[in-house]
């Protein structure tokens, strides 16, 4: 058996676009839940076989949105490939037109993405209306329910892999590799008239690792253009997902929570945080194993950290693997199946990429948006790959929560940012009704111990706002060079000492200020550092203070100001 994922896209039929995703369970040595049918379905075209066009041979998974199906394209007699068909359940709590607005935004992201051939995906077919399942021989109902269409892909996904002890093991740094590069792709598009997107949804159970050990992301139904019109609901996994979801403060940082996760699981077989009972994510878990490794606990964190600007971004990511392989190489860990190679691997991105940015400049800071949260058991857990078995026999409870939010895209931040991220203030963010209020949830520990610093390491939190006393040099340079021509009849020795004094009192300044910040920001309040920009500034100030003190001590300077006064 295989598993994939279908989404949709509108049909000529239905002024509405529809998107949903689909992905279905592999069988390890067989699958009980699999049942063997016969029916059909197509979509409502003229053509009178349109609705038997495809043909339902095995019953794949139900989920709390969806039935899941393996089928096949039949046309004039001839059956296709097997294709991966889910049948949507429109929810009875939520109005069908927004519904279906939602699945066409993930659809339109999905379609995009296979259109720019990004590789690692699992990829898009097709998508209709049409009647619901019948059999052959029985006429089909009036009412349309919509369909989605995708590859199908044999193979399992890394939940049920790592439960499962795989043979041959799971090579873990091509898988990672495969995800991080997906990511990059969403994230940091090649081109400015390509929209940076999400994801959205990355977990384990998203992952799909095939026979060959390739591995394929899915489940693109939460994915979104990172547009203020895009932006109004957010898919939410609680062990998986950050915590910033429920405030719906998503930005790429978000995905990488979810890679972590990923990360997290493949080193410990756990999901990394700990469900709080109510619905939404709690603390993070905290394995033994780690506990007894500080390095490889600590690294692993750093992805997970609660505030997202604490976390590395995504160009940074093939550098991270890079680490985390070396630190599992070394490490005693349990058996779960997975492989981290023999050898050093050789990282294939270099860091960090000046020519390509987290996020265009020219996007909006903030974008609002109503984040609608499907409240289970797992609170907007949708019907994936790694609980298909389960929603087939216990569909979830139907209740919702809608909640207001505002959605975080930063914008690219400086050279030297050791994070490449910028807060971003909302200015008037738009503001939908609010139904009830999920509230976000209080963590034990707010980020990891030791912050990722990135290729760069400590230092690079330094050159943060280093531009401020670029600028407070050359301007204390320039008026210094006014100030000794003007004064060129003295000794020049005298004049250069003057200007090194100068920029010792000027490091010294610096020096003050990060130690002013140290005791406040990170022994006072307990928050990490990430740049020196203040400090940098205060030198900068004292710099230009200077420099006019310079210009002062020049006679045809006063002069000039002498006259002007004069004249006004």
């Amino acid at each position: 058996m295989g598993r994939c994922e279908v989404l949709s896209q509108p049909n000529p039929v239905c002024p509405v676009g529809i998107v949903l995703s689909v992905y279905l369970s592999g069988a390890l040595g067989g699958n009980t839940m699999a049942e063997k049918l016969d029916l059909v379905c197509g979509p409502a075209d003229p053509l009178p076989e349109a609705t038997k066009s495809f043909r339902l041979v095995e019953r794949l998974g139900s989920g709390g949105q969806a039935d899941v199906y393996k089928a096949v394209r039949q046309s004039g007699g001839i059956s296709s490939a097997p294709v991966t068909l889910k049948v949507f359940r429109p929810q009875r709590d939520r109005p069908l037109e927004a519904q279906y607005r939602s699945w066409d935004k993930g659809d339109a992201v999905h379609m995009d993405l296979d259109s720019r051939g990004i590789t690692g995906i699992c990829r898009r077919i097709d998508a209709f209306y049409g009647p619901p399942p019948h059999r052959p021989d029985s006429s089909p109902a009036p009412n349309l329910v919509p369909y989605q269409v995708l590859e199908y892909l044999p193979g399992n996904d890394l939940k049920q892999l790592i439960g499962n002890r795989p043979s041959p093991p799971i090579n873990a740094v091509p898988v990672l590799r495969t995800i991080a590069g997906v990511l990059d792709s969403m994230h940091r598009p090649n081109s400015p008239d390509i929209h940076p997107t999400l994801h959205m949804d990355i977990k384990p159970s998203n992952v799909i690792v095939m026979p060959s050990g390739e591995a394929r992301v899915i489940d693109f139904t939460g994915a979104r253009y990172s547009l203020p019109t895009h932006m109004t609901t957010i898919s939410y996994t609680p062990a998986a997902a950050g915590p910033e979801a429920l405030e719906g403060r998503v930005g790429p940082s978000y995905d990488v929570h979810g890679f972590g996760s990923v990360a997290f699981f493949l080193v410990t077989g756990h999901k990394p945080r700990v469900e709080d009972g109510g619905g939404g994510g709690g603390a993070l878990y905290r394995d033994p194993v780690l506990e007894g490794n500080p390095r490889l606990r600590d690294h692993l964190l750093a992805l997970l950290a609660d505030n997202p600007r604490d976390r590395p971004p995504t160009s940074h990511l093939d550098y991270w693997i890079s680490e985390l392989a070396t630190l599992m190489r070394d490490a005693t860990t349990p058996d779960l199946g997975v492989d981290w190679g023999s050898r050093p691997p050789v990282s294939t991105t270099k860091l960090p990429q000046p020519a390509r940015h987290e996020e265009p400049a020219t996007k909006p800071d903030l974008i609002a948006a109503t984040t609608e949260l499907p409240n289970t058991r797992r609170l907007g857990e949708k019907a994936s790959a790694g609980n298909v078995a389960q929603a087939a026999s216990a569909p979830p409870a139907g209740r919702t929560a809608t909640i207001t939010a505002t959605a975080s895209v930063p914008v690219a931040a400086p050279p030297g940012n050791r994070y490449g991220r910028g807060v971003a203030v909302p200015s008037q963010p738009r503001r939908e009704p609010v139904e009830q209020h999920v509230p976000a949830p209080e963590p034990t520990r707010s980020e990891p111990r030791r912050p990722w610093t990135g290729p760069g390491g400590k230092l690079s939190s330094l050159s943060g706002g280093s531009e401020f006393s670029v600028v407070g040099v050359l301007f204390a340079f320039l008026c210094w060079g006014v100030w000794a021509i003007d004064n060129f009849r003295s000794s020049m020795i005298t004049h250069v000492l003057y200007f090194v004094v100068v920029l010792i009192v000027a490091v010294a300044v610096f020096a003050m200020a990060r130690l002013v910040g140290t005791l406040v920001l990170v022994r006072l309040l307990k928050r990490t550092r990430r740049t020196a920009r203040l400090s940098h500034l205060a030198s900068a100030v004292f710099l230009i203070v200077t420099g006019i003190g310079f210009l002062n001590q020049v006679t045809f300077v006063n002069d000039a100001i002498n006259w002007l006064s004069n004249i006004g």
